[in-house]
């Protein structure tokens, strides 16, 4: 609606915004009363203006339009707002890939020792839950593990911290391996590869993001809970089950998702970046790393 130029009233204040784009944005609140509506600059702001007769309904209008902007429920950006710390991503990939050197170089007794029986596991031997993290079938197989779990953590390092993220990450991975040898007992059953752990990454994200939305009552409604849900779901529907069911343990990257995901919640819930200070981020950055070397240190005895 185009402004009159000339005034048939008095004309009166009825708000001030810092940006020409609220201004407007109020006028068109105006304009939908068919009202005439007038805005003008005064030094930094902008002022909005309307004839005295119709000031009183104006301000009602735009009192209930403010009203509903606060209430409008917030939608988080799915992008981390900070600056992704890269150092333990590039730290993460040099370990994955000197096991991998190194399993190559030593032989089928590496992986022996190495990989996740469900049968041996349940015996007493819960290292495999973790060494099997660190071997691969071949390098299609470490890179497509590199790609997705490096890229999952990257969203989740700024979320949690570095320690937090690679702890929980870990951990996702081992208690996934652990459940899926329950889930196979008594059958002879074995898997090898970080995936487990790559959809616990996933799954962390996703555990976080559903509670923060259920934590705010804005955002506390079906399709604001949906959303998280129905990214984390699809992409390891997508990513997590394969074309062949023999070569890609599906259960085992469940497993891993929904750790991950009572994880994200758990941290999410007790707020683990503002809580946990540099030392605590730390301890539990070199946890991670004392678990895989630990768990070797048993497999090779």
């Amino acid at each position: 609606m185009p402004e009159p130029k000339e005034p048939r009233a008095p004309l009166v204040e009825v708000g001030r915004y810092a940006r020409l784009a609220e201004a407007r944005e109020r006028g068109l609140v105006v304009a939908a009363r068919e009202l005439p509506h007038w805005i003008e600059r005064e030094g930094e702001e902008w002022v909005l203006r309307v004839e005295e007769g119709a000031g009183a309904e104006v301000a009602r209008e735009l009192a209930a339009f403010e009203r509903e902007e606060r209430e409008r429920p917030v939608v988080r950006a799915v992008f981390p707002a900070e600056k992704i710390p890269t150092f333990s991503l590039y730290v993460a990939g040099w370990v994955l890939g000197m096991f991998f050197v190194a399993q190559n170089y030593s032989g089928a007794a590496w992986e022996e020792r190495g990989v996740a029986e469900s049968r041996e596991i349940l015996r007493g031997e819960w290292w495999r839950t973790i060494t099997a993290l660190t071997l691969h079938a071949d390098a299609a197989h470490i890179g497509a593990n590199l790609a997705s779990g490096l890229l999952f953590a990257a969203f989740a390092l700024p979320r949690f911290g570095t320690g937090v993220t690679w702890l929980a990450v870990v951990l996702s991975g081992a208690l996934g391996n652990a459940l899926n040898a329950w889930g196979y007992r008594g059958e002879p059953h074995a898997t090898i590869g970080a995936s487990t752990a790559c959809f616990g990454a996933l799954g962390l994200l996703m555990g976080a993001e559903v509670f923060a939305r259920w934590r705010e009552p804005r955002t506390r409604s079906r399709w604001q809970l949906v959303l998280p849900l129905g990214a984390g779901l699809g992409l390891l529907a997508f990513l997590g089950s394969g074309d062949q069911a023999k070569t890609v343990d599906y259960m085992a990257h469940f497993w891993g998702f929904a750790v991950g995901a009572i994880e994200g919640a758990v941290a999410e819930g007790w707020r683990a970046k503002e809580r946990a200070p540099v030392a605590v981020q730390w301890a539990a950055a070199g946890a991670a790393l004392a678990l895989v070397a630990v768990a070797w240190v048993f497999a090779l005895r």
